[in-house]
């Protein structure tokens, strides 16, 4: 059988995540290897067989940081036939699965991991290091934000604050977001928010504001933890292991200055949508379940509407009455997200282990019945970078 992108098949064959929450106190080597193993020992296959790499090897310095190929040759003992790595912001690890399938299917390599790990102090600005964080993420944008500073949640208040204006979207639509993912994240055994249990709008609206009109339980975790996907080709597995193909992937990177936007209620993940159901063939009424970046209730709603769900300014509308619960019209998130899931180093890995496990029927008591059919959308900066990706069970 032959994939989209190559002469021969590849597909999604293991993934695994660990705990989350607080890994101050463990070796990010330790994690890193941790992850990678289980997540291929869910594919049936061992380190032994790794010939390719999606983004970082285990942390180092120097050379070790810029060249992780020949970091994982080193650690293996044998050289790398492919490494490569995305610019997506957050969702770079995920967004590194359409570079994986294409390597398999062209013959470059037979199993490719992606891990991220966020691990050990220091690391995932945990709440000792609240001032570092801040400082961090004020100098993650064009040279005028270092001079003037901004934060991301500010950022994502002006877009929040310009979509109310345009379309009457209200805080009560943004809020609907934040219960649908906690709701989710209950069921998920290692999310991080899970064990405080469910929340309501009036418990959304009521939390402190952090920038108008969004609250702090309209905004992301700041956790650490570590998550790992393989992809492998299809002749290199078991028969009898359950497998997700990719049918469809795009991408879209569009401004780097929020003031070179050309809106701020409609990005480019539109075009990276398109790609990605262009190529798969499908349509978004055969889309079962959702996975899509959540740095801020805001992006959920914009999210669904540039990827085609509904309307441009609809979208408040459309997740009101628990609409993107597991039970909804379109389960979305349901790991939680990074709103109640997991926000760890390339959070949008999570989003991509969620899908996986929906669409193999292994996701226990968040399972969306019949799932066969997934998009994921993830997210960079400030709604800047993109990819959509369409996945099967095979």
């Amino acid at each position: 059988m032959t994939g989209k992108f190559g002469a021969r098949s590849a597909v999604i064959a293991g993934v695994h995540m660990t705990r989350q929450g607080d890994l101050s106190d463990e070796q990010p080597a330790s994690v890193y290897w941790d992850v990678v193993k289980r997540a291929l020992a869910d594919a049936g296959l061992t380190l032994a067989d790794i010939d390719g790499l999606i983004g970082p090897a285990p942390e180092g310095v120097g050379l070790r940081a810029s060249l992780p190929g020949g970091v994982m040759a080193d650690l293996l003992g044998r050289p790398l036939r492919f490494h490569a790595s995305t610019a997506v912001g957050a969702a770079s690890i995920a967004a590194g699965v359409g570079l994986a399938v294409m390597a398999v299917e062209h013959g470059m390599a037979d199993v490719v991991i992606l891990p991220t790990v966020s691990a050990g102090k220091g690391s995932g600005y945990t709440s000792s290091d609240r001032g570092a964080a801040i400082v961090h993420m004020a100098k993650l944008g064009t040279p005028y934000e270092w001079l003037w500073g901004t934060t991301r949640v500010a950022d994502h208040a002006v877009i929040a604050r310009r979509h109310m204006h345009e379309y009457g979207t209200t805080p009560g639509q943004l809020a609907e977001v934040a219960v649908a993912q906690r709701h989710s994240a209950t069921l998920h055994p290692r999310s991080v928010m899970g064990a405080k249990g469910e929340i309501t709008i009036d418990d959304v609206l009521g939390s402190r504001v952090i920038a108008e009109p969004l609250h702090l339980l309209d905004s992301c975790l700041v956790n650490q933890g570590a998550g790992c996907i393989v992809v492998a080709a299809d002749d290199r597995l078991d028969r009898g292991r359950p497998r997700v193909r990719l049918l469809g992937y795009g991408q879209a990177h569009s401004y780097l200055d929020p003031c070179s936007a050309p809106s701020l209620t409609t990005f480019s993940g539109g075009l990276a949508a398109d790609t990605a159901f262009g190529m798969a063939g499908v349509t978004r009424d055969d889309i079962d379940v959702v996975s899509l970046s959540d740095h801020f209730t805001i992006n959920v709603i914009i999210g669904l509407e540039d990827a085609g769900f509904c309307k441009k300014g609809e979208g408040g509308a459309f997740v009101e009455g628990g609409a993107l619960r597991i039970d909804g019209r379109l389960p979305t998130n349901t790991f939680g997200g990074y709103l109640s899931g997991t926000h760890a180093g390339q959070c949008g890995a999570f989003g991509l282990i969620e899908m996986v496990e929906q669409l193999r029927g292994t996701a226990g008591a968040r399972q969306v019945k019949d799932a066969r059919l997934g998009y994921v959308h993830g997210v960079g900066g400030v709604m800047q970078n993109h990819f959509g990706a369409i996945l099967a069970r095979d």
